[in-house]
Formats: C-alpha cells, sequence, structure tokens
C-alpha cells in the first residue's frame, strides 16, 4: 500500500512540537510492516541547507487570481529510506517560522495551507509515484481530503483519505474570500463543509471530507465529540463518529533511552534504576543549585506555559507545598510571560527549592527526566501527550489529570492490582492538583512500593509498530478493502 503523509512539518528537519516528531516517526514503523509511505513538506527557510535531489518536472496551479509554481525535491529521513519531498516556493514558505514570526500568525497562511494540500493531489505529476491513500495531518493539510475528493472520478486507481488530529484547538480559521482563492466547488462551502460560524474553517472541511478521522489517543476520540472537548466541532465529530478513530502514539526507543543517553549523568537501567536515578537526581539539584537532599522529592516540569497545560494550578499551590511538604521543583518552559515571570520569581525567592528555565533545551529536558522523582502533567486536556511517556521511560512517575492520552497511559495509583505506573485526578482545580501531589509524596516516604510503582513506569511500553498496525488497518478501511 501506498501511503503519502502530508504535513506542514517533519522532525527532524523541520519542527515545533509533537506534530512534527510524529510524522518524523510514525513512517518508519509503517515502513517496518511493509508500506510504502512518503512525506511531503513545505521546503521552509530552515530546511533550505539540507541535501536535496531535485525533480526536472516542478508542478503548477492557480491560488487567487494567481499561478504559482512549486519546485519539487527530495531527500531521505535519517537513517531510513522514508522519501521525505519538498514544495519549494520562495513567496509561500521561505519564511523564518511555520506557522508564524515575531509579528504573529503569517496573514496567507490560508493560502499556504491551500498550496500545501493541492500540491499533495498534483504531487505525482512531478515524481512519478502514485499514492493510494493520503494522510494529512491538523489544519494545515487537512483540505488536501477536499482537494482529492474534488478530482475522485479521474483515478484510475482506487484512493482514500485519512485526516489525524492532532489538537483540535488549531483550527485553521479564516475567511470565504480565501476559501474561494483555493478554486475547490463551491458547493464545499456550508455547514457541511468548510464554513463554521460564517468563517473558513481548514480543519472541519477535513473532517467533513477526509475518508476516515484519527486522532491521537482513545480517550480524546471520545473526548472532543463532548462539548467540553469538542472546540465548537463536536457536531461535525459525532456526525462522523462512524469514521473516528483514535490511536495512541508511541516513542522512538532508539532516542529515547535511559540506559544510552550521552546527555545523562547516570545510565538508568529498570533492573537497577535507583542507582542510576540517584545520580541523575544529585546532578540535577547540583546543576540548579537546590540543596542535594535525596529524600526530598523532586517535580519536573517540561512543558509550554499555557492555559491548556494547567500549570497555573501549580502556581497557586506552590507557597502550601513549599510551608508544608519536603518537596523541590525544576521547571524547563516558557508561553504565557505571566507564568514565566511567576515561576521565575518563585525560584529567584525559594533558590534551594525551586528552578526554573525558560525556553527549551533537549538535553536539559532528558535531564529533567532523569532526575525527577515525579514528572507533572496538570492538563485541562492532553490529545496524547508524549512527556509521561519520556518521563516513565527514564524512571520518573508521571502525575496527571484524567483526560485525553493521560488517561490512556497512567495506570493511577491505587489500582487494586500491582499494575500503578503513576497519579490521576479528575478536577482541574488546585485543590485536585494539592491532593494527588500529596499522595505522590506519602508514597515516596514508602520506598519498597515507590520503587515498584517506578519499575512499573519504566516497563510501561508505547510502541510505534503497535500504533502502525492500527493505521494499516485505518488505510484498509479507507480503501474499502
Amino acid at each position: 500500500m501506498k501511503i503519502l503523509f502530508v504535513s506542514p512539518e517533519v522532525s527532524p528537519l523541520v519542527r515545533t512540537g509533537g506534530l512534527g516528531d510524529v510524522v518524523g516517526s510514525l513512517p518508519l514503523a509503517l515502513r517496518e510492516i511493509g508500506l510504502d509511505v512518503r512525506i511531503l513538506c513545505p521546503l521552509h527557510k530552515e530546511c533550505k541547507d539540507i541535501p536535496r535531489i531535485l525533480f526536472p518536472k516542478p508542478i503548477s496551479f492557480r491560488l487567487g487570481k494567481k499561478k504559482y509554481t512549486f519546485f519539487v525535491s527530495s531527500t531521505k529521513l535519517e537513517k531510513s529510506e522514508v522519501p521525505v519531498y519538498f514544495i519549494g516556493n520562495d513567496v509561500l514558505f521561505n519564511r523564518s517560522g511555520i506557522y508564524s514570526d515575531e509579528k504573529g500568525d503569517f496573514p496567507d497562511n490560508a493560502l499556504r495551507a491551500f498550496a500545501l494540500s493541492k500540491a499533495a493531489v498534483e504531487l505525482e505529476k512531478s515524481i512519478g509515484w502514485e499514492a493510494e491513500i493520503f494522510h494529512a495531518h491538523d489544519w494545515m493539510a487537512a483540505s488536501t481530503c477536499a482537494f482529492i475528493n474534488a478530482i475522485k472520478g479521474t483515478y484510475k486507481r482506487k484512493v482514500g483519505s485519512v485526516l489525524t488530529i492532532h489538537n483540535l484547538e488549531h483550527q485553521g480559521t479564516f475567511s470565504y474570500q480565501d476559501f474561494l482563492d483555493s478554486h475547490l466547488p463551491t458547493k464545499y462551502w456550508g455547514m457541511e463543509g468548510f464554513e463554521h460560524n460564517g468563517a473558513l474553517n481548514l480543519l472541519k472541511g477535513g473532517i467533513q471530507h477526509a475518508t476516515k478521522l484519527t486522532t491521537v489517543s482513545p480517550t480524546y476520540a471520545q473526548e472532543i465529540k463532548t462539548v467540553e472537548f469538542g472546540q465548537g466541532l463536536e457536531k461535525s465529530l459525532l456526525y462522523r463518529a462512524g469514521d473516528l478513530v483514535g490511536i495512541l502514539n508511541g516513542i522512538d526507543k532508539s532516542s529515547w533511552d535511559p540506559s544510552r543517553d550521552s546527555a545523562l549523568a547516570g545510565k538508568i537501567q529498570i533492573a537497577a534504576a535507583d542507582e542510576g536515578k540517584d545520580v541523575c537526581k544529585s546532578t540535577l539539584q547540583k546543576e540548579f543549585s537546590l540543596s542535594q537532599e535525596p529524600k526530598v522529592a523532586l517535580f519536573g516540569v517540561v512543558s509550554r506555559l499555557y492555559n491548556q497545560k494547567g500549570l497555573d494550578l501549580l502556581l497557586k499551590i506552590i507557597p502550601s507545598l513549599l510551608q508544608n511538604s519536603k518537596s523541590q521543583f525544576v521547571i524547563l518552559g516558557s508561553g504565557d510571560s505571566h507564568q514565566e515571570r511567576a515561576f521565575s520569581e518563585f525560584a529567584q525567592r525559594n533558590p534551594t527549592r525551586i528552578a526554573t528555565s525558560i525556553g527549551f533545551d533537549d538535553e536539559l529536558a532528558r535531564r529533567i527526566f532523569a532526575g525527577s522523582d515525579f514528572f507533572l502533567m496538570p492538563s485541562r486536556f492532553e490529545p496524547c501527550g508524549l512527556a509521561q511517556q519520556y518521563a516513565m521511560r527514564y524512571g520518573s512517575i508521571p502525575i496527571g489529570r484524567e483526560t485525553g492520552g493521560l488517561a490512556d497511559t497512567i495506570v493511577s495509583h491505587p489500582s487494586g492490582q500491582d499494575l500503578s505506573n503513576g497519579f490521576l485526578f479528575k478536577d482541574a482545580t488546585p485543590q485536585g492538583l494539592n491532593e494527588v501531589i500529596h499522595k505522590a509524596l506519602s508514597l515516596f516516604e514508602k520506598q519498597l512500593e515507590f520503587f515498584e510503582i517506578r519499575k512499573n513506569a519504566m516497563q510501561r511500553r508505547f510502541s510505534w509498530v503497535t500504533a502502525a498496525e492500527k493505521y494499516a488497518k485505518t488505510y484498509t478501511w479507507a480503501l474499502g478493502k
């Protein structure tokens, strides 16, 4: 089966977050099980220095009142045979960001999204390879599904489309004029197409036109059909409920291996995790000038500092935690300026108990996963979540809210069985988070039980091959086989 991934980003070539990680990892696993998977991505400015092979035949088509030409080139994902095709057009894609720059979102993002999606359909004219499944990722690629439907009658082969919703919060909302610039059939506008509350909604259009829909965890697939989590699109998702499936993301075990990770001061193995963890914890405490006390529970955070992530709840309870518990906190993240400032001020006032690093650093993130006893993810919603998976692999017991992928990956203590690998709490309130942190602190004092749950966390497997097999079934489903 021939699959074309359509995405604005692909790790490690160009990425802003989890979307790029998935697009850079899932194709490798799909190749392992015998599928011919290739990736289409815009030639962003940061990709221009990548060695590429240029195809002699560009592709051209009209958007709005102009005809755009796209030069097609290719490379391969690192250490793999997965081709990555780039569509190059300096007017649309030669910019300092994928979606935005320091001034904000690019005002022509709708045009850029239509360009990527239309190019997916036209690509075979340049490369001579014909996809059977077009797998679009998030709002910027979602209209691929509509462009396929617009010409479906011309195909001499079976084709289908799959749209993966990585985060329903990001929908791509623009104007009716932007829709007209796509030259899609006008019948694709309206309540059963791209129109939502009088505006163009690219993700909704993809939801309406995709043959099948996936999202990145089973629980999130159920949640987004409700008013609470549906971000205004719950009616469309309920309408397509029979075509929607949740498939949990995996992680790259070779890239996230605490027994071989060069970023760590100690190597962590399941059989003797306490030895490596002790070294990593004391090193992390020393790095941030925290008091080096092995019997104080260290809580780690690696996150974007936005409302979704629920870290404002932590800000409200830190004073009481500092006063009433033996605890330390290391926070790595960026986002909301108020949260950045608040965490930084707490660290300045409590330098032996709290450390804050604003920004992102991959090696520091790994040291936090390895050096912390517990890992905090109090998200209001979490489509899948990769950080809790990394944390478990590195022996940090996750504490998360019972939502989305957190609910699918964390077995809350006590579980009634010997399967607990973390803690879950239900209410997105300061009190709810405070209570679960105190449960974790109580566990920390019971070393044998603590070690057992940490061992359970480290033994949990999040395989991309498992996910790939489920995607393969979805592709077959989309082709009606």
